[in-house]
């Protein structure tokens, strides 16, 4: 996740009798930096990946994920899509909200992008795994010593499933699944313990099984980065984990191949679907409205990424999911891969909304293999770290998928001693209070800090803390938030916002230049340009005064107002269509304006040109940090 990104989120909706469209994406309800992922307006082609049309075209059939459009049930779509071809199969595979796989070739693909149902069509790729000291090179120690351990809260590891009873976890593994594909095309084979593709309940995620291979051989990896992230000292082992009071979310996520060709050499070995990593995090997503959880961690990855790859069909296929977590509180931390590219990521780590982790070693020198680069959120110790693995065992190994559980558990221990704080707040104070590490990266200079979580923690008791200012500098990107139908105006006993909605005032400068800078996006589009409002203006300023009052981020007021329903009330009528963008950390209104217009979501909202009217308002919270709203309209 950027700190380059903190919040933005978009929707719209009209409310006209015979037109009514909504033009959303994922939930973002975090201070940081849920980027959009905007479903296309009806009739809209989907979005095909370049490099899947290049593989069909060369006369190959591609496992692909299908994702459709908001709104439509995948079932009617598969079922449509496997009556194309006699040749190609949409094979057996646990149920998913959003999305389904296929095997595609040309004919297929080609009667696919004729289906407005679709939104995008994009290859389904395979991860493989990125590979007592470390705590004091992260105060974690002294942390510990203070009583901050992560008690309370969870931290999920997907990853290649858990020794479910060493010593290291004792009776602290809270939730297990398995999400692991059989492909017989590819010759891989699920790990899920019932032979399934997927799997819920106590052992779901079981890494002593035959099929990950003696002692646990080829499932080591998920057993050690669950002892970084949440280990609890025991007999045999140098320390804890950095949360050692955690709860440990186990899901298996990786699927045993034996063929030396999708092994890249030797067999047998393992890698994860992403479609699988999709099932996966909906169901933290899922979990986390009954199970405070702190961090999702996944340190696996591939591709070379030297840009955020949100709207990259090559790299962003979990970038939904990841924006749903973030909208529930939950930090996606993601390994940055060990290829050592000085300017680039691995995917998923390229995707803006996600923490992204490299590796340094104790000695806070950038390891070798640590990818890095301006996509780079912290460094972490990842060089010969000592944790769990399978057989009740012990191993150290180097990589910044050891980096990023350091990260991952960090969360845990930052929401224990500060529960209402967000990802971006926690974000900014590891990035703001971490150790500067320089180096060079493609040409030019690049600082990083490596996370120290002690000074990271508020002093004295635990309380929530504002984002640090000065030390770290959030450039957002935005997340599109859906809206499923008009919500009516409140009659008479409507609730009254937990912040009073202010009397507009003049518009301030900085509000005045988005509305210009809208307007000039608007020319350039062909639209007319939209007309200052001061009753949009009241309700604009009133809900950023909430969203920075009440330490929340929604296009939903914590009363549970829509925007529609602010707008009405500030009585801005008739009401025929309406849309908002909200954003989270912006400092002057060119920053803002090109969050939203770098996202699908809101540039649609400002290049509506059906729409006339708009307000831009700002509220700061305490510690300084702006909370924006504009809000668009037509009678």
């Amino acid at each position: 996740m950027r700190l380059r990104s903190l919040l933005a989120s978009a929707t719209v909706l009209t409310t006209t009798v015979l037109t009514t469209t909504v033009l959303t994406a994922t939930v973002a309800t975090l201070a940081a930096a849920p980027a959009a992922h905007a479903a296309p307006a009806a009739g809209d082609a989907p979005v095909v990946d370049p490099a899947l049309k290049a593989e069909v075209q060369k006369g190959e059939t591609v496992r692909a994920i299908v994702e459709v459009d908001r709104g439509q049930q995948v079932a009617p779509v598969a079922k449509s899509a496997e009556a194309l071809s006699a040749t190609t199969d949409v094979p057996k595979q646990p149920p998913a909200r959003d999305f389904f796989v296929m095997e595609v070739d040309k004919a297929t693909l080609t009667k696919l992008d004729d289906d407005e149902r679709i939104e995008s069509i994009y290859e389904d790729r395979l991860s493989p795994p990125t590979l007592g000291t470390s705590l004091k090179v992260i105060g974690a120690d002294k942390a510990h010593a203070s009583g901050r351990t992560g008690a309370g809260w969870d931290v999920a590891i997907l990853d290649t499933g858990i020794d479910r009873d060493h010593p290291f976890f004792a009776g602290r593994i809270v939730a297990e699944a398995c999400f692991s594909t059989t492909d017989s095309g590819q010759r891989s084979a699920s790990l899920c313990p019932n032979g399934a593709n997927a799997q819920t309940g106590a052992g779901a995620a079981d890494a002593e099984t035959a099929k990950c291979g003696s002692g646990g051989s080829l499932c080591t990896h998920g057993s050690h980065v669950a002892g970084i992230a949440s280990g609890k000292q025991t007999a045999g082992a140098g320390g804890s984990g950095v949360a050692p009071d955690s709860g440990i979310i186990a899901i298996q996520v990786f699927s045993r191949f034996d063929s030396a060709d999708a092994c890249g050499g030797q067999a047998p070995c393992v890698m994860s679907y992403t479609s699988d990593q999709k099932r996966a995090l909906a169901h933290v997503a899922e979990l986390s409205k009954s199970r405070k959880i702190a961090a999702a961690n996944m340190s696996l990855g591939g591709g070379r990424f030297s840009s955020s790859c949100d709207a990259d069909p090559q790299g962003n296929g979990v970038k939904p999911e990841i924006d749903a977590l973030l909208g529930r509180g939950v930090a996606t931390v993601i390994a940055a891969g060990n290829s050592g590219y000085g300017a680039a990521v691995s995917s998923p780590g390229c995707i803006s909304t996600a923490v992204t982790v490299g590796a340094t070693d104790n000695g806070d020198a950038i390891a070798a293999f640590s990818n890095r680069g301006a996509l780079l959120d912290v460094f972490a110790p990842g060089v010969q770290i000592m944790s769990s693995v399978p057989d009740d065992a012990w191993a150290r190994y180097s990589g910044t998928s050891m980096a990023a559980p350091h990260v991952a558990g960090a969360f845990a221990v930052m929401r224990q001693a500060m529960p209402e704080a967000t990802v971006a707040e926690i974000l900014a104070a590891f990035r703001s209070t971490g150790k500067a590490v320089a180096y060079s990266s493609g040409g030019s200079g690049v600082t990083t800090p490596r996370m120290d979580l002690l000074a990271s923690l508020p002093k004295g008791t635990p309380t929530p803390t504002p984002t640090p200012t000065g030390g770290a500098s959030p450039a957002p990107t935005p997340t599109a938030t859906p809206t499923a139908a008009p919500t009516p105006a409140p009659t008479g006993t409507a609730t009254p916002a937990p912040t009073p909605t202010p009397t507009a005032p003049g518009q301030r400068p900085a509000e005045k230049r988005v509305i210009d800078l809208v307007n000039q996006a608007r020319a350039d589009y062909g639209c007319a340009p939209v007309v200052f409002d001061a009753r949009l203006y009241t309700a604009a300023l009133g809900h950023s005064t909430d969203m920075a009052g009440n330490r929340y981020f929604s296009h939903t007021s914590k009363d549970g107002r829509t925007p529609a329903d602010r707008i009405r009330e500030a009585g801005f009528s008739p009401l025929r269509a309406w849309a908002e963008n909200i954003a989270w950390g912006q400092r002057s209104a060119e920053s803002v304006t090109d969050v939203w217009m770098r996202s699908r979501g809101h540039r649609a909202n400002i290049l509506n040109c059906k729409l006339t009217h708009i307000a831009v308002a700002y509220a700061k919270n305490s510690g300084g940090v702006p909370y924006w709203t504009q809000v668009f309209a037509r009678r």
